[in-house]
Protein backbone atom coordinates (compact mmCIF):
# COMPACT_ATOMS: atom_id res chain seq x y z
CA UNK A 1 0.00 0.00 0.00
CA UNK A 2 2.89 2.40 0.74
CA UNK A 3 4.24 1.66 -2.72
CA UNK A 4 0.83 2.41 -4.22
CA UNK A 5 0.66 5.71 -2.35
CA UNK A 6 4.07 6.69 -3.71
CA UNK A 7 2.97 5.81 -7.24
CA UNK A 8 -0.23 7.79 -6.71
CA UNK A 9 1.86 10.82 -5.70
CA UNK A 10 3.97 10.44 -8.84
CA UNK A 11 0.83 10.30 -11.00
CA UNK A 12 -0.64 13.39 -9.38
CA UNK A 13 2.71 15.10 -9.79
CA UNK A 14 2.65 14.34 -13.49
CA UNK A 15 -0.85 15.76 -13.70
CA UNK A 16 -0.16 18.84 -11.57
CA UNK A 17 3.07 20.04 -13.12
CA UNK A 18 2.27 19.65 -16.80
CA UNK A 19 3.31 22.94 -18.38
CA UNK A 20 0.76 22.88 -21.17
CA UNK A 21 -2.43 20.95 -20.53
CA UNK A 22 -2.93 20.28 -24.23
CA UNK A 23 0.61 18.96 -24.70
CA UNK A 24 -0.17 15.25 -25.02
CA UNK A 25 3.49 14.33 -24.64
CA UNK A 26 3.47 15.83 -21.15
CA UNK A 27 0.30 13.96 -20.28
CA UNK A 28 1.44 10.49 -21.32
CA UNK A 29 5.20 10.15 -21.50
CA UNK A 30 6.28 10.73 -17.86
CA UNK A 31 3.70 8.23 -16.58
CA UNK A 32 4.87 5.59 -19.06
CA UNK A 33 8.51 6.16 -18.17
CA UNK A 34 8.05 6.17 -14.42
CA UNK A 35 5.20 3.95 -13.29
CA UNK A 36 3.62 1.85 -16.04
CA UNK A 37 6.05 -1.04 -16.16
CA UNK A 38 4.80 -2.91 -13.06
CA UNK A 39 1.48 -4.21 -11.78
CA UNK A 40 1.65 -1.86 -8.78
CA UNK A 41 2.34 1.01 -11.17
CA UNK A 42 -0.69 0.25 -13.35
CA UNK A 43 -2.94 -0.08 -10.32
CA UNK A 44 -1.52 3.14 -8.93
CA UNK A 45 -2.25 4.98 -12.17
CA UNK A 46 -5.83 3.68 -12.11
CA UNK A 47 -6.27 5.06 -8.59
CA UNK A 48 -4.56 8.32 -9.55
CA UNK A 49 -6.67 8.97 -12.64
CA UNK A 50 -9.82 8.12 -10.67
CA UNK A 51 -8.91 10.56 -7.91
CA UNK A 52 -8.04 13.28 -10.41
CA UNK A 53 -11.32 12.82 -12.24
CA UNK A 54 -13.37 12.73 -9.03
CA UNK A 55 -11.78 15.76 -7.40
CA UNK A 56 -10.78 17.90 -10.40
CA UNK A 57 -12.32 16.97 -13.76
CA UNK A 58 -15.84 16.51 -12.43
CA UNK A 59 -16.02 20.20 -11.46
CA UNK A 60 -15.97 21.66 -15.02
CA UNK A 61 -18.13 18.76 -16.28
CA UNK A 62 -20.89 20.08 -14.01
CA UNK A 63 -20.17 23.81 -13.87
CA UNK A 64 -19.37 24.79 -17.46
CA UNK A 65 -22.46 23.36 -19.25
CA UNK A 66 -24.48 24.12 -16.12
CA UNK A 67 -23.93 27.84 -16.74
CA UNK A 68 -24.74 27.40 -20.44
CA UNK A 69 -28.08 25.68 -19.75
CA UNK A 70 -29.31 27.81 -16.80
CA UNK A 71 -28.89 25.07 -14.21
CA UNK A 72 -26.49 27.44 -12.48
CA UNK A 73 -26.53 31.19 -11.95
CA UNK A 74 -23.45 33.40 -11.69
CA UNK A 75 -23.68 35.77 -8.73
CA UNK A 76 -20.49 37.77 -9.40
CA UNK A 77 -18.97 39.49 -12.43
CA UNK A 78 -15.95 37.34 -13.21
CA UNK A 79 -15.15 37.09 -16.94
CA UNK A 80 -15.08 33.29 -17.25
CA UNK A 81 -18.60 32.52 -15.95
CA UNK A 82 -19.89 35.78 -17.43
CA UNK A 83 -18.99 34.65 -20.96
CA UNK A 84 -20.59 31.25 -20.35
CA UNK A 85 -23.92 32.62 -19.14
CA UNK A 86 -24.03 35.09 -22.07
CA UNK A 87 -23.12 32.46 -24.66
CA UNK A 88 -23.49 32.92 -28.39
CA UNK A 89 -20.46 34.44 -30.10
CA UNK A 90 -19.63 36.27 -26.86
CA UNK A 91 -18.03 33.04 -25.60
CA UNK A 92 -14.36 33.18 -26.58
CA UNK A 93 -12.02 30.29 -27.36
CA UNK A 94 -9.72 31.40 -24.55
CA UNK A 95 -12.45 31.03 -21.91
CA UNK A 96 -10.72 29.49 -18.92
CA UNK A 97 -13.71 27.30 -18.01
CA UNK A 98 -13.95 25.71 -21.46
CA UNK A 99 -10.19 25.19 -21.44
CA UNK A 100 -10.37 23.43 -18.05
CA UNK A 101 -13.14 21.15 -19.28
CA UNK A 102 -11.24 20.19 -22.42
CA UNK A 103 -7.77 19.77 -20.95
CA UNK A 104 -8.76 17.82 -17.84
CA UNK A 105 -10.80 15.34 -19.85
CA UNK A 106 -7.91 14.86 -22.29
CA UNK A 107 -5.53 14.42 -19.38
CA UNK A 108 -7.64 11.68 -17.78
CA UNK A 109 -8.25 10.02 -21.14
CA UNK A 110 -4.50 9.95 -21.72
CA UNK A 111 -3.95 8.11 -18.46
CA UNK A 112 -6.52 5.46 -19.43
CA UNK A 113 -4.82 5.10 -22.80
CA UNK A 114 -1.46 4.63 -21.06
CA UNK A 115 -2.86 1.76 -19.00
CA UNK A 116 -4.31 0.08 -22.08
CA UNK A 117 -1.04 0.51 -24.00
CA UNK A 118 1.01 -1.16 -21.26
CA UNK A 119 -1.23 -3.75 -19.63
CA UNK A 120 -0.25 -6.63 -21.92
CA UNK A 121 3.43 -6.11 -21.07
CA UNK A 122 2.99 -6.55 -17.32
CA UNK A 123 2.52 -9.88 -15.54
CA UNK A 124 -0.49 -10.08 -13.23
CA UNK A 125 -3.29 -12.39 -12.13
CA UNK A 126 -5.93 -12.85 -14.89
CA UNK A 127 -8.71 -11.47 -12.66
CA UNK A 128 -6.66 -8.36 -11.93
CA UNK A 129 -5.89 -7.86 -15.62
CA UNK A 130 -9.54 -8.31 -16.59
CA UNK A 131 -10.70 -5.77 -14.02
CA UNK A 132 -7.99 -3.24 -14.86
CA UNK A 133 -8.55 -3.59 -18.60
CA UNK A 134 -12.32 -3.20 -18.29
CA UNK A 135 -11.92 -0.24 -15.96
CA UNK A 136 -9.51 1.59 -18.28
CA UNK A 137 -11.78 0.98 -21.29
CA UNK A 138 -14.79 2.30 -19.39
CA UNK A 139 -12.78 5.28 -18.19
CA UNK A 140 -11.65 6.16 -21.70
CA UNK A 141 -15.21 5.77 -23.00
CA UNK A 142 -16.51 8.00 -20.21
CA UNK A 143 -14.01 10.81 -20.85
CA UNK A 144 -14.63 10.59 -24.61
CA UNK A 145 -18.36 10.74 -23.92
CA UNK A 146 -18.08 13.90 -21.85
CA UNK A 147 -15.92 15.48 -24.55
CA UNK A 148 -18.48 14.80 -27.29
CA UNK A 149 -21.31 16.02 -25.05
CA UNK A 150 -19.67 19.45 -25.10
CA UNK A 151 -17.60 19.69 -28.30
CA UNK A 152 -18.61 19.07 -31.90
CA UNK A 153 -15.62 16.79 -32.55
CA UNK A 154 -12.98 15.19 -30.35
CA UNK A 155 -9.74 13.18 -30.67
CA UNK A 156 -10.35 9.49 -30.01
CA UNK A 157 -6.66 8.99 -29.21
CA UNK A 158 -4.17 11.39 -27.66
CA UNK A 159 -1.02 11.88 -29.73
CA UNK A 160 2.47 12.12 -28.17
CA UNK A 161 3.44 14.77 -30.72
CA UNK A 162 0.43 16.96 -30.01
CA UNK A 163 -1.18 16.31 -33.41
CA UNK A 164 -4.27 14.31 -32.48
CA UNK A 165 -6.70 13.59 -35.28
CA UNK A 166 -10.26 14.73 -34.56
CA UNK A 167 -13.27 12.49 -35.13
CA UNK A 168 -16.94 13.26 -35.70
CA UNK A 169 -19.63 12.85 -33.07
CA UNK A 170 -20.85 9.62 -34.69
CA UNK A 171 -17.31 8.21 -34.76
CA UNK A 172 -16.64 9.13 -31.14
CA UNK A 173 -19.90 7.60 -29.91
CA UNK A 174 -19.15 4.46 -31.93
CA UNK A 175 -15.75 4.23 -30.23
CA UNK A 176 -17.34 4.74 -26.79
CA UNK A 177 -19.72 1.86 -27.47
CA UNK A 178 -16.92 -0.34 -28.84
CA UNK A 179 -14.77 0.29 -25.75
CA UNK A 180 -17.65 -0.55 -23.44
CA UNK A 181 -18.54 -3.73 -25.33
CA UNK A 182 -14.90 -4.76 -25.06
CA UNK A 183 -14.94 -3.98 -21.32
CA UNK A 184 -18.09 -6.09 -21.00
CA UNK A 185 -16.31 -8.97 -22.72
CA UNK A 186 -13.37 -8.64 -20.31
CA UNK A 187 -15.73 -8.92 -17.36
CA UNK A 188 -17.53 -11.90 -18.87
CA UNK A 189 -14.31 -13.79 -19.59
CA UNK A 190 -12.75 -13.72 -16.12
CA UNK A 191 -13.97 -13.04 -12.60
CA UNK A 192 -12.46 -9.82 -11.26
CA UNK A 193 -9.87 -10.53 -8.58
CA UNK A 194 -10.14 -9.41 -4.98
CA UNK A 195 -6.81 -7.65 -5.55
CA UNK A 196 -8.33 -5.33 -8.15
CA UNK A 197 -11.51 -4.73 -6.16
CA UNK A 198 -9.46 -3.66 -3.14
CA UNK A 199 -8.13 -0.69 -5.10
CA UNK A 200 -11.50 0.54 -6.42
CA UNK A 201 -14.06 -0.58 -3.82
CA UNK A 202 -16.85 1.91 -4.58
CA UNK A 203 -17.53 0.69 -8.09
CA UNK A 204 -19.87 -1.98 -9.43
CA UNK A 205 -18.07 -2.17 -12.76
CA UNK A 206 -20.47 -4.48 -14.55
CA UNK A 207 -23.45 -2.23 -13.84
CA UNK A 208 -21.44 0.90 -14.64
CA UNK A 209 -20.45 -0.50 -18.05
CA UNK A 210 -24.06 -1.36 -18.87
CA UNK A 211 -25.28 2.05 -17.69
CA UNK A 212 -22.84 3.88 -19.95
CA UNK A 213 -23.66 1.53 -22.83
CA UNK A 214 -27.29 2.55 -22.38
CA UNK A 215 -26.31 6.24 -22.32
CA UNK A 216 -24.13 6.25 -25.42
CA UNK A 217 -26.39 3.99 -27.44
CA UNK A 218 -29.21 6.45 -26.74
CA UNK A 219 -27.05 9.37 -27.86
CA UNK A 220 -26.12 7.43 -31.02
CA UNK A 221 -29.74 6.63 -31.83
CA UNK A 222 -29.31 2.89 -31.22
CA UNK A 223 -32.60 2.61 -29.35
CA UNK A 224 -32.97 -1.17 -29.14
CA UNK A 225 -29.41 -1.50 -27.79
CA UNK A 226 -30.01 1.37 -25.34
CA UNK A 227 -33.09 -0.36 -23.91
CA UNK A 228 -31.29 -3.70 -23.61
CA UNK A 229 -28.33 -2.14 -21.80
CA UNK A 230 -30.58 -0.14 -19.45
CA UNK A 231 -32.52 -3.31 -18.64
CA UNK A 232 -29.24 -5.01 -17.68
CA UNK A 233 -28.53 -2.43 -14.94
CA UNK A 234 -29.47 -3.42 -11.40
CA UNK A 235 -31.47 -0.49 -9.97
CA UNK A 236 -30.20 -1.30 -6.46
CA UNK A 237 -26.53 -1.04 -7.42
CA UNK A 238 -24.57 1.96 -6.14
CA UNK A 239 -21.35 3.22 -7.74
CA UNK A 240 -19.99 6.50 -6.43
CA UNK A 241 -17.11 8.94 -6.37
CA UNK A 242 -16.16 9.06 -2.68
CA UNK A 243 -14.57 11.91 -0.71
CA UNK A 244 -13.22 12.09 2.83
CA UNK A 245 -13.62 15.88 3.11
CA UNK A 246 -9.96 16.36 4.09
CA UNK A 247 -7.54 14.93 1.53
CA UNK A 248 -10.29 14.81 -1.10
CA UNK A 249 -13.29 17.13 -1.34
CA UNK A 250 -16.52 17.00 -3.29
CA UNK A 251 -15.62 19.32 -6.21
CA UNK A 252 -19.16 20.58 -6.79
CA UNK A 253 -19.47 21.50 -3.11
CA UNK A 254 -16.17 23.36 -3.53
CA UNK A 255 -17.41 25.66 -6.32
CA UNK A 256 -21.16 25.83 -5.64
CA UNK A 257 -21.55 25.68 -1.85
CA UNK A 258 -18.37 26.45 0.07
CA UNK A 259 -17.46 29.94 1.22
CA UNK A 260 -20.19 32.10 -0.39
CA UNK A 261 -19.68 30.82 -3.97
CA UNK A 262 -20.12 32.83 -7.15
CA UNK A 263 -21.98 29.93 -8.82
CA UNK A 264 -25.26 28.63 -7.36
CA UNK A 265 -28.22 26.61 -8.66
CA UNK A 266 -30.97 28.63 -10.26
CA UNK A 267 -34.44 28.49 -8.74
CA UNK A 268 -36.69 25.76 -10.24
CA UNK A 269 -33.58 23.99 -11.57
CA UNK A 270 -33.30 26.84 -14.11
CA UNK A 271 -36.48 25.63 -15.82
CA UNK A 272 -39.21 27.95 -17.02
CA UNK A 273 -42.75 27.83 -18.40
CA UNK A 274 -44.24 24.35 -18.75
CA UNK A 275 -40.97 22.81 -17.54
CA UNK A 276 -41.20 24.27 -14.02
CA UNK A 277 -41.34 21.34 -11.57
CA UNK A 278 -44.71 20.43 -10.12
CA UNK A 279 -45.57 21.32 -6.54
CA UNK A 280 -44.75 18.41 -4.27
CA UNK A 281 -41.99 17.00 -6.48
CA UNK A 282 -39.67 15.45 -3.89
CA UNK A 283 -36.62 16.13 -6.04
CA UNK A 284 -36.95 19.85 -5.33
CA UNK A 285 -36.10 19.51 -1.65
CA UNK A 286 -33.56 16.78 -2.41
CA UNK A 287 -31.44 19.05 -4.61
CA UNK A 288 -32.34 22.61 -3.58
CA UNK A 289 -32.55 24.61 -0.38
CA UNK A 290 -34.40 27.91 -0.90
CA UNK A 291 -32.64 31.15 -0.08
CA UNK A 292 -33.63 34.80 -0.65
CA UNK A 293 -30.92 35.64 -3.18
CA UNK A 294 -30.96 37.01 -6.72
CA UNK A 295 -28.04 37.37 -9.09
CA UNK A 296 -28.12 40.92 -10.43
CA UNK A 297 -25.83 41.02 -13.46
CA UNK A 298 -26.94 38.13 -15.69
CA UNK A 299 -30.73 38.16 -15.95
CA UNK A 300 -31.80 38.70 -12.33
CA UNK A 301 -32.36 34.99 -11.73
CA UNK A 302 -33.25 33.77 -8.26
CA UNK A 303 -30.74 31.24 -6.94
CA UNK A 304 -30.89 28.56 -4.26
CA UNK A 305 -28.38 26.63 -2.18
CA UNK A 306 -27.24 23.25 -3.48
CA UNK A 307 -27.86 20.24 -1.26
CA UNK A 308 -28.34 16.56 -2.18
CA UNK A 309 -25.11 15.14 -3.55
CA UNK A 310 -23.32 18.44 -2.93
CA UNK A 311 -24.18 19.18 0.70
CA UNK A 312 -20.74 18.74 2.26
CA UNK A 313 -17.09 18.28 1.38
CA UNK A 314 -17.41 14.54 2.03
CA UNK A 315 -20.74 13.83 0.30
CA UNK A 316 -20.31 11.14 -2.37
CA UNK A 317 -21.50 11.69 -5.97
CA UNK A 318 -23.12 8.87 -7.97
CA UNK A 319 -21.34 7.81 -11.15
CA UNK A 320 -24.81 7.35 -12.67
CA UNK A 321 -28.36 7.37 -11.30
CA UNK A 322 -30.92 4.54 -11.61
CA UNK A 323 -33.49 7.10 -12.77
CA UNK A 324 -31.37 7.79 -15.84
CA UNK A 325 -31.90 4.19 -16.97
CA UNK A 326 -35.68 4.59 -16.79
CA UNK A 327 -35.50 7.87 -18.70
CA UNK A 328 -33.21 6.31 -21.32
CA UNK A 329 -35.83 3.62 -21.88
CA UNK A 330 -38.63 6.19 -21.98
CA UNK A 331 -36.80 8.21 -24.65
CA UNK A 332 -35.73 5.18 -26.67
CA UNK A 333 -39.30 3.88 -26.73
CA UNK A 334 -40.65 7.32 -27.62
CA UNK A 335 -38.17 7.72 -30.48
CA UNK A 336 -39.12 4.22 -31.67
CA UNK A 337 -42.81 5.28 -31.68
CA UNK A 338 -43.67 2.87 -28.88
CA UNK A 339 -45.49 5.58 -26.94
CA UNK A 340 -47.22 3.34 -24.34
CA UNK A 341 -43.89 1.94 -23.14
CA UNK A 342 -42.40 5.43 -23.20
CA UNK A 343 -45.11 6.71 -20.86
CA UNK A 344 -44.83 3.60 -18.68
CA UNK A 345 -41.13 4.25 -18.02
CA UNK A 346 -41.69 7.98 -17.64
CA UNK A 347 -44.25 7.27 -14.94
CA UNK A 348 -41.84 4.92 -13.18
CA UNK A 349 -39.59 7.96 -12.70
CA UNK A 350 -42.41 10.28 -11.68
CA UNK A 351 -43.89 7.81 -9.17
CA UNK A 352 -40.59 6.52 -7.77
CA UNK A 353 -40.37 6.40 -3.96
CA UNK A 354 -37.61 3.83 -3.38
CA UNK A 355 -34.60 5.21 -5.23
CA UNK A 356 -31.38 3.79 -3.79
CA UNK A 357 -29.88 7.30 -3.67
CA UNK A 358 -33.06 8.98 -2.40
CA UNK A 359 -33.91 10.84 -5.64
CA UNK A 360 -37.68 10.37 -5.47
CA UNK A 361 -40.26 12.56 -7.20
CA UNK A 362 -43.17 10.71 -5.52
CA UNK A 363 -45.62 12.27 -7.99
CA UNK A 364 -48.69 10.85 -9.67
CA UNK A 365 -48.69 9.56 -13.26
CA UNK A 366 -48.27 12.01 -16.10
CA UNK A 367 -51.55 13.51 -17.31
CA UNK A 368 -50.30 14.91 -20.63
CA UNK A 369 -51.11 13.76 -24.17
CA UNK A 370 -49.89 10.16 -24.29
CA UNK A 371 -50.49 10.08 -28.06
CA UNK A 372 -48.04 12.92 -28.81
CA UNK A 373 -44.39 12.01 -29.26
CA UNK A 374 -43.47 15.69 -28.93
CA UNK A 375 -45.29 16.11 -25.63
CA UNK A 376 -43.78 12.91 -24.25
CA UNK A 377 -40.28 14.00 -25.25
CA UNK A 378 -40.82 17.39 -23.59
CA UNK A 379 -41.86 15.64 -20.38
CA UNK A 380 -38.79 13.41 -20.64
CA UNK A 381 -36.61 16.50 -21.02
CA UNK A 382 -38.24 18.07 -17.97
CA UNK A 383 -37.67 14.97 -15.88
CA UNK A 384 -34.10 14.50 -17.07
CA UNK A 385 -33.43 18.13 -16.13
CA UNK A 386 -34.71 17.52 -12.60
CA UNK A 387 -33.68 13.89 -11.97
CA UNK A 388 -30.14 14.36 -13.33
CA UNK A 389 -29.64 17.89 -11.98
CA UNK A 390 -26.04 19.11 -11.92
CA UNK A 391 -24.71 15.96 -13.54
CA UNK A 392 -23.35 17.55 -16.72
CA UNK A 393 -26.12 16.06 -18.85
CA UNK A 394 -28.47 18.93 -19.70
CA UNK A 395 -26.37 20.48 -22.49
CA UNK A 396 -26.47 17.18 -24.37
CA UNK A 397 -30.14 16.63 -23.51
CA UNK A 398 -31.24 20.05 -24.71
CA UNK A 399 -29.37 19.76 -28.00
CA UNK A 400 -30.63 16.21 -28.62
CA UNK A 401 -34.28 16.71 -27.64
CA UNK A 402 -34.63 20.31 -28.85
CA UNK A 403 -32.21 20.44 -31.81
CA UNK A 404 -33.93 23.33 -33.59
CA UNK A 405 -33.68 25.88 -30.79
CA UNK A 406 -32.99 29.32 -32.29
CA UNK A 407 -29.93 30.59 -30.41
CA UNK A 408 -29.11 34.31 -30.83
CA UNK A 409 -25.51 35.12 -31.73
CA UNK A 410 -25.34 38.04 -29.31
CA UNK A 411 -26.06 35.96 -26.23
CA UNK A 412 -29.14 35.35 -24.12
CA UNK A 413 -29.65 35.01 -20.35
CA UNK A 414 -32.96 33.15 -20.53
CA UNK A 415 -32.89 30.71 -23.45
CA UNK A 416 -32.76 26.96 -22.64
CA UNK A 417 -29.16 26.78 -23.89
CA UNK A 418 -27.06 29.58 -25.35
CA UNK A 419 -24.68 27.44 -27.45
CA UNK A 420 -24.84 24.19 -29.40
CA UNK A 421 -21.17 23.31 -28.83
CA UNK A 422 -18.19 25.04 -27.29
CA UNK A 423 -15.32 26.55 -29.29
CA UNK A 424 -12.07 24.60 -29.09
CA UNK A 425 -9.60 26.10 -26.62
CA UNK A 426 -7.11 28.61 -28.00
CA UNK A 427 -4.14 26.62 -26.69
CA UNK A 428 -5.32 23.53 -28.55
CA UNK A 429 -5.57 25.50 -31.78
CA UNK A 430 -2.06 26.86 -31.30
CA UNK A 431 -0.57 23.40 -30.72
CA UNK A 432 -2.52 21.04 -32.97
CA UNK A 433 -2.58 21.50 -36.76
CA UNK A 434 -5.49 19.04 -37.08
CA UNK A 435 -8.02 21.01 -35.08
CA UNK A 436 -11.28 21.68 -36.97
CA UNK A 437 -13.00 25.04 -37.29
CA UNK A 438 -15.02 26.24 -34.32
CA UNK A 439 -18.79 25.81 -34.50
CA UNK A 440 -20.58 29.09 -35.21
CA UNK A 441 -22.70 28.75 -32.05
Amino acid sequence: MKKLIKIFIVVIGVLSFTACETDFNNINQPAEDQVLTTKAGLLGVSVGMSQHFATSTLAPIVEIPGLTTRELGNTLTYVTPGELVAGGTLLNSDNAGVTRLWSRLLRDKGMAESILANIDNVEMEPGTKAGLSAYAKWFKAMTLGYLIQNFEQAPINNDPNGASVFSTRAEVLSECISLLESAKADLASTTISAEFLAYLPNLDLQNVVNAFLARYNLFAGNYTAAIAAANAVNSSSMSEWWYDGVTSENPVWSFAVFNDPDTKPQDNFGLTGSYIPEAGDGRITFYLSPVDETETDFGFHDVDNAVGFFSTASTSIPIYLPGEMLLIKAEAYAMSNDLPNAVLNLNLVREKTNDVFGVNAALGPWTGNANSQTDIMDEIFKNRSIELFMSGMRFEDSRRIHPNLNIPANGDYFIERNRNYYPYPFNERENNPNIPADPSI
